[in-house]
């Protein structure tokens, strides 16, 4: 049976509830709320991206050794 230690993701949700509120009232205040939002994940999906590249990169250098 898996255990999950529940206080590290409520602590986990609330440290992004802090960092979406912000990027939300952003968006909801733009003249064109939906070209912000689709802006917005457009750039998350890229940071994502870049950061499982550099995992690959990490992984793959650790393997050749």
């Amino acid at each position: 049976m898996n255990h999950v230690n529940y206080s590290l993701d409520r602590s986990g949700r609330s440290d992004l509830r802090q960092m979406i509120e912000p990027l939300a009232n952003y968006i909801c205040a733009t003249d064109q709320p939906r070209k912000a939002l689709l802006s917005a994940l457009a750039t998350l999906f890229r940071e994502v991206e870049a950061t499982n590249q550099a995992a690959i990169s990490h992984f793959h250098s650790y393997s050749e050794n």
